[in-house]
């Protein structure tokens, strides 16, 4: 039989389970929607919409060879110290027709951007990793893949001569690193 005292230590104690396990609910909600960013493409900008501001950034033909991005997709984000690091991948027509060769044919780019705490864009890396332009085509079905926060994508580049399989690792633990790309031969592709 239960006396008084251990009546209201137990409603107490479930109570308190209850009540914390809404605190804790609320405040991940909360987390999760002060880390949401917004990527839409038009062109050859990137937008990111983060905290109800824009936040644009413009690629030239020298950095993303494609006719318009078509579409950018937020794979990391991540902040240290004052400096938010980006992940995107990012893709587009190879041309604005579909005559000729790569008519038909898609970009694929993997975009490092770092930003400062007013958003300006203080560096960026890019990589190929797909392109009907440059001869480059993914080791398998897909452009990348994502294991325990940890990017990898593994493509083919082939020249008239040589051919290079190149992995890219990405860890988003150490996100200031950027990537990492190893290089290895492959036997020449023939076209």
């Amino acid at each position: 039989m239960m006396h008084a005292r251990q009546r209201v230590f137990a409603t107490w104690s479930a109570n308190s389970v209850f009540f914390f396990a809404i605190l804790v609910t609320l405040a991940s909600a909360r987390l999760f929607a002060e880390d949401q960013i917004a990527v839409t493409a038009k062109g050859r900008t990137i937008t990111l919409q983060e905290h109800g501001a824009a936040h644009s950034y413009e690629f030239d033909d020298e950095d993303l060879v494609l006719s318009e991005i078509d579409s950018a997709k937020l794979l990391f984000h991540d902040r240290v110290k004052n400096e938010t690091y980006l992940l995107m991948y990012v893709s587009g027509p190879s041309t604005g027709g579909g005559n000729g060769r790569c008519g038909a044919g898609e970009e694929e780019y993997l975009v490092w951007l770092a930003v400062g705490s007013t958003w300006q864009k203080d560096d960026q890396k890019i990589e190929l990793i797909g392109s009907c332009f440059f001869s480059v085509q993914s080791t398998s079905s897909e452009s990348y893949t994502i294991k325990q926060k940890k990017l990898t994508a593994e493509y083919d580049r082939y020249t008239e001569s040589e051919g290079t399989r190149s992995t890219l690792t990405y860890d988003s633990a150490m996100p200031e690193k950027a990537w990492q790309i190893e290089h290895t031969p492959v036997p020449h592709q023939q076209q």
